[in-house]
């Protein structure tokens, strides 16, 4: 009898006064609990990269610094002032020029993961460049030269045609760190 009372629109609108505040209640509570575990998340990732730059960082900073020093231990002024002696052949310094240049350079290779690119290859082209000085210079020597008048010719080519490259490498690398810094 009591269900003959009840009309169908009745039930669904009585359904309705309940669903919906649940769906609403719902909605806001699946809302804001998806808001705090996002930010909760982010929270995270910034917690590991400071982390991680932290513990980074001063590998970078090793790694700018030996790339600086090796810019600074192939320059033409500093190889020939170093590796000249009297009584060497133009022969022997040139021989002791390049493969101290390779030396330093295959010590220091592994740098390159930590700058850009295009900073590494300009670092290849400075030690490149020295080699080619270093060639050119030596193919103008006679057979007599000695290890001196070699490092003179390196020095005065150096300051005719490319004194800067290796100290605009070294800005390029200030530079560079200033920005991952």
């Amino acid at each position: 009898m009591i269900l003959a009372e009840i009309d169908g629109w009745e039930v669904v609108i009585n359904g309705l006064n309940f669903l919906i505040p649940a769906g609403i209640v719902f909605g806001t509570t699946y809302y804001l609990v998806n808001k705090l575990v996002s930010e909760q998340r982010n929270i995270r990732l910034l917690e590991l990269k400071k982390e991680q730059m932290h513990e980074l960082t001063p590998t970078k900073l090793q790694a700018y610094e030996r790339l600086t020093l090796f810019l600074d231990r192939i320059s033409p002024d500093n190889l020939v002032v170093r590796l000249s002696k009297s009584g060497q052949s133009a022969t022997q310094l040139r021989y002791e020029l390049i493969q101290t240049i390779l030396g330093e350079y295959n010590h220091n290779i592994s740098q390159q993961i930590y700058v850009s690119n295009s900073t590494w290859r300009i670092i290849q082209a400075v030690k490149d460049q020295v080699i080619d000085t270093i060639e050119n210079c030596y193919t103008t020597c006679k057979t007599s030269d000695s290890g001196p008048e070699l490092g003179k010719k390196i020095l005065t080519h150096t300051i005719a045609h490319n004194p800067q490259s290796i100290q605009t490498a070294i800005e390029l690398l200030k530079k560079e760190i200033d920005i991952a810094l």
